[in-house]
């Protein structure tokens, strides 16, 4: 099938280093006893018209992947956020690999309050945590596809808050099913968030994430794949010592997304997540995936050797 040897771009699709990966419908995971290197910019802008003394705004990565920025306490700010994600992801076995990542973020904020104006930037090192991703069903006669992942923070430096480990865990579930030349998926996730304490004094629950994503993915030839899609995201309140510093929050929002095949080992996406319904900014992303080391072999001679296994 022409599907099987196309590089398709899930934006719902949670790869290790980042939820964005161009992949092979049936080579998701790293290969076994090799290593993938992850690494996308991501540009994140939002326009605050009120005032936001307390709490913090999330931004989407894709793939229920959220971090955190301060807000800032102006009437009137706009915030230009770049993210940096770097990635390397191990295959333990033809199911299962395992990997860490790191997130660091560039932001420049401008703002004006009457006719008082002012900048403000900060460069820092976000996040490190640690990634798994099992294939829990692949190629079953009735079933789809699935994929169990999940997320650990090792190391939190979110702006506003002090250092913690263990900060926050994801974990989701990914199905997908292909009809040449389409790929339809559907993911799940939710985010847990412990108490952390402020830089200042005090401190804060931030508010749980939970997130569903439905894609369509279609190869347009054997080098390019296009996808779209939509999301829903669902946060709880931030909490203090005295309760909630905010309301629930629910955001929909469009996710369009294009993969393009450098070579045999390197691939290249751009995603786009604008919001549809609720409070929230967009995020354009760029990224690359490419194999370290020896290159496996060609998906052609991997279903030769099933094939022949079947046979015997």
């Amino acid at each position: 099938m022409r599907l099987k040897l196309l590089l398709l771009t899930l934006t719902t699709l949670p790869l290790i280093a980042h939820a964005d990966l161009p992949l092979t419908v049936e080579d998701i995971l790293a290969d076994k006893n090799r290593f993938k290197l992850d690494t996308e910019l991501s540009y994140f802008n939002q326009q605050k018209t009120s005032a936001a003394a307390q709490g913090f705004n999330s931004v989407d990565l894709g793939g229920g992947r959220t971090i955190y920025l301060p807000n800032i306490g102006e009437s009137n700010t706009n915030t230009d956020s770049l993210i940096a994600s770097f990635g390397m992801r191990y295959g333990v076995s033809d199911r299962l690999e395992m990997g860490i990542k790191t997130n660091g973020v560039y932001r420049d904020d401008r703002h004006q309050n009457g006719a008082d104006l002012s900048k403000s930037s900060d460069t820092s090192l976000n996040d490190v945590s640690l990634a798994t991703q099992y294939q829990v069903i692949k190629n079953h006669k009735t079933l789809p596809d699935s994929l169990l992942f999940g997320e650990l923070s090792l190391y939190d430096n979110t702006q506003g808050l002090k250092n913690k480990s263990g900060g926050s865990a994801l974990v989701g579930l990914s199905v997908y099913t292909v009809n040449d030349p389409i790929v339809l998926s559907l993911t799940g996730t939710y985010q847990h968030q412990t108490k952390r304490e402020l830089q200042n004094g005090g401190r804060i629950h931030l508010g749980d994430t939970a997130t569903l994503n439905g894609s369509v993915g279609f190869a347009v030839n054997p080098d390019i794949t296009l996808t779209g899609g939509v999301s829903v995201r669902h946060k709880w309140a931030d909490k203090n010592d005295f309760g909630n510093i905010e309301n629930n929050q629910t955001q929909t929002a469009l996710n369009l997304g294009l993969a393009y095949a450098l070579s045999a080992r390197s691939n290249l996406t751009a995603n786009v997540r604008t919001p549809i319904s609720g409070a929230s900014g967009s995020t354009v992303s760029v990224g690359l995936t490419t194999k370290i080391g020896e290159l496996p072999p060609p998906l052609s001679q991997k279903y030769r050797q099933a094939n022949n296994q079947n046979i015997q």
